[in-house]
């Protein structure tokens, strides 16, 4: 038995299609009973985090995402051609600047918000993500969103839910950014790829964090000027995410850092993946909820601490 009032948080990363991975992390904690009581999400985890929180109904979660990734619809859309440089595994930035060598990106972007068009993606949106408030979730959730306008790290905790998950996946270039309360938001990843301290700022005493980041690719020649913009990016991130790492108490990380980010059709083996990497860490996180004398001894402070520096670099957005 856990402590009274003592609160399991859920971080999920970002990762676009890499991040159907956290189906299968929920659904084995699901079925190992390890319970969840606050989900913080960026992007494709603010996605599936918040329709977890809508219901707490990860099978009905699974049947839409193979639903929409199968449909003819979602088969024409434009990540299809994003797909094409599958065979380059790094990031969302990565396969940017990949595109913008090849002057795509660049030419759209000249002429149009984004690469997609909101009503590209709406349907599958939609078709997850139920209509719902935030504030009257069953579960503590938060979006994680980077304001373009103020350079600062919004987490929407209330209002549309539809909203909060469309700003926290607004990939820059890719999809055009969500104007909402005022504010200016595209995707959180581009300021906290793996949310563990926004989970301990809405009151988690404990985060499981869900890796998905793809990691360093193999070093290149670095001829040109991109390619050097894109290795400091990357090394950047890398290194982001790693200190956001060393804050989680149990780390989860899927064997999925070589499928491409625009790779949908490899949702199956994302998810299984998911649940086989949260089935090796059933144990630790066992163990840690058994250990009833660290939330007494280190756990509160440390969490109140985290909560307290987070707060002077993000806004908690109410409304």
């Amino acid at each position: 038995m856990l402590p009274l009032g003592i609160k399991v948080g859920l971080a999920l990363a970002g990762g676009a299609a890499r991040g159907l991975a956290h189906v299968g992390v929920i659904r084995a904690l699901e079925r190992e009973k390890i319970p969840i009581d606050v989900i913080v999400g960026t992007s494709m985890g603010a996605i599936i985090g918040g329709a977890y929180a809508v219901g707490r109904d990860i099978a009905a979660i699974e049947r839409k995402v193979r639903e929409i990734v199968q449909s003819r619809e979602f088969r024409k859309n434009r990540l299809n051609f994003l797909r094409e440089t599958k065979n380059e595994r790094g990031g969302v930035f990565f396969s940017v600047a990949t595109l913008l060598r090849r002057g795509i990106v660049y030419g759209v972007s000249t002429i149009r918000p984004a690469f997609l068009s909101a009503e590209a993606v709406a349907g599958s949106f939609e078709a997850i993500v139920p209509q719902a408030r935030i504030d009257e979730l069953a579960l503590r959730f938060g979006a994680v969103t980077l304001d373009l306008e103020a350079a600062q790290e919004v987490i929407l905790c209330s209002g549309d839910l539809r909203q909060a998950v469309k700003a926290s996946s607004a990939i820059p270039g890719i999809l055009p950014p969500v104007r909402l309360n005022g504010r200016l938001l595209i995707d959180g990843g581009w300021i906290d790829k793996v949310p563990v301290l926004p989970a301990f700022r809405l009151g988690a005493d404990v985060v499981i964090a869900v890796d998905i980041t793809a990691g360093l690719q193999d070093p290149g020649s670095y001829q040109r000027g991109v390619d050097v913009m894109v290795r400091a990016n990357a090394i950047k991130d890398t290194r982001l995410v790693a200190f956001h790492r060393r804050l989680a108490d149990v780390i989860i990380e899927p064997d999925i850092k070589h499928v491409h980010w625009a790779d949908f059709t490899s949702y199956h083996r994302c998810i299984e993946a998911g649940d086989a990497a949260a089935m090796v860490a059933i144990p630790a996180i066992r163990q840690l909820l058994r250990h009833e004398r660290l939330w007494s001894v280190v756990r509160p402070g440390t969490g109140r601490r985290l909560a307290e520096i987070h707060l002077e670099s993000s806004e908690l957005c109410v409304e």
